[in-house]
């Protein structure tokens, strides 16, 4: 049986973004879905709001011989009572990347991965697809306006557009038929052990696109060679950026815009439809999120930017944006490890704003010992080599404090991170 074949799943860990969203979708398409999270959120009360039964206790009662598919989040233990009794009761269970691999089976299916710019890239090929009329269904990183506000949609036709993750090797269980590598920088070193193991799972998933499959790149990106080595695949290695300046700023969404505009071409859409899809493309929650209540007449905007390329280019976009403004940035790094492994590349990515405060670093997935080798003030230090104005904000209670006494000296603030830097504005 297919994954679409089955009538009754159950997830572990829904309240997870990229879960939810899978679960949504099965849902649309009449399957009876049940799950489980510990922890009662926004995107808990709206799945139960759209009729999925929803527990907040993992407990072995919540499985029952009825469910055919058992989904969980790769965050959820091997001793989750749920999980051993779905084993127990001999009813399959995939992973959450496992899960979405085999809904990749059933369509034809567009990869978007890379190091940065994968949700942008996602966002905007699911716009041109949705323009020329191709009603595909979207599995995003992200949270959409044109969706509703929802990181997915359900669509109709062949076509399933995925932002696919590398964390983890997560994305080698997709079948993609066109695969776009947006760029190459070593990341998540707290599981690759450097840059050529990093490049060794892009090459692994470029592999698996089909010899009338496309495989698209940036003809610029250096560490690109040993991921494209053997392909089966067309590759496009495309020189020309498009001239259409998608509503967001900066030279990377432009990179994104081609990358997606790219796909549209392959698929046979108009240039009028890509060139006013990406034009209306106006960014995505927390990229670049203009945050629509003020203090006073500062403004505020949110990003998901947690490696130093992303904070730089993001920071660099949107000084662009405001020439003369006054902007603080105020950064919550996500994980000891990555702060200590990249801190030189850290120290040179804020040069855009006139002044950076380092809450505190967001821990997770780290060991005692990496949390004990690196602390805020090592970041500071770091940044002080090119931007004197940075300073230890001790927490985000005292940062929120901080910005509650001094907003008005500054036009701008950016808040940064993928940890929960987002809960100042609750402070606020």
């Amino acid at each position: 049986m297919s994954l679409l074949d089955k009538k009754h799943f159950h997830f572990i860990g829904i309240g997870g973004i990229g879960v939810s969203s899978l679960a949504q979708i099965l849902h649309a398409k009449g399957k009876t879905i049940s799950g489980s999270d510990n922890f009662p959120s926004e995107i808990t009360a709206k799945l139960k709001k759209n009729g999925i039964k929803i527990f907040h206790q993992h407990e072995e009662k919540n499985i029952t011989k009825k469910h055919q598919l058992i989904i969980y989040s790769p965050a959820v233990p091997n001793t989750n009572p749920e999980l051993k009794r779905a084993k127990k009761l001999k009813i399959p269970c995939l992973s959450y990347p496992e899960a979405l691999g085999e809904l990749s089976k059933e369509y034809f299916t567009i990869a978007i991965a890379g190091t940065h710019g994968k949700s942008t890239t996602t966002a905007m090929t699911a716009l041109i697809l949705t323009a020329g009329k191709l009603d595909p269904t979207v599995v995003i990183g992200t949270k959409l306006r044109e969706f509703k506000n929802r990181n997915f949609r359900v669509g109709k036709s062949k076509y399933l557009v995925i932002e696919a993750c590398e964390y983890r090797r997560s994305f080698i269980h997709f079948k993609p038929d066109i695969l776009v590598i947006t760029n190459i920088e070593a990341e998540h070193l707290d599981y690759y052990k450097d840059l050529k193991d990093y490049q060794k799972a892009f090459n692994e998933i470029a592999l698996k696109v089909p010899k009338n499959g496309y495989i698209i790149v940036n003809s610029e990106e250096k560490n690109m060679g040993p991921i494209l080595k053997n392909c089966h695949a067309k590759i496009i290695k495309w020189k020309e950026k498009i001239k259409v300046k998608p509503g967001v700023p900066g030279e990377f969404n432009l990179v994104n815009a081609t990358n997606a505009a790219t796909i549209g071409q392959i698929l046979g859409i108009k240039e009028k439809s890509i060139n006013e899809a990406i034009k209306k493309y106006t960014g995505s929650w927390r990229r670049m999120d203009y945050i629509r209540k003020k203090l006073g007449k500062t403004q505020f905007i949110d990003d998901y930017g947690h490696h130093p390329t992303e904070v730089r280019v993001t920071l660099q976009a949107i000084r662009e944006k405001h020439p003369e403004d006054k902007i603080l940035c105020v950064f919550q790094p996500h994980q000891h490890s990555r702060t200590k492994i990249l801190l030189k590349e850290f120290g040179h990515a804020f040069n855009s704003v006139d002044q950076v405060i380092i809450p505190n670093i967001y821990q997770v997935r780290d060991s005692e010992e990496v949390v004990k080798s690196i602390n805020v003030d090592d970041l500071v230090n770091e940044i002080k080599n090119y931007q004197p104005n940075v300073k230890n904000g001790e927490s985000l209670e005292k940062t929120a404090k901080y910005i509650r006494e001094n907003y008005k000296q500054y036009d701008i603030i950016v808040t940064m991170g993928a940890g929960d830097i987002s809960k100042i504005y609750k402070l606020l």
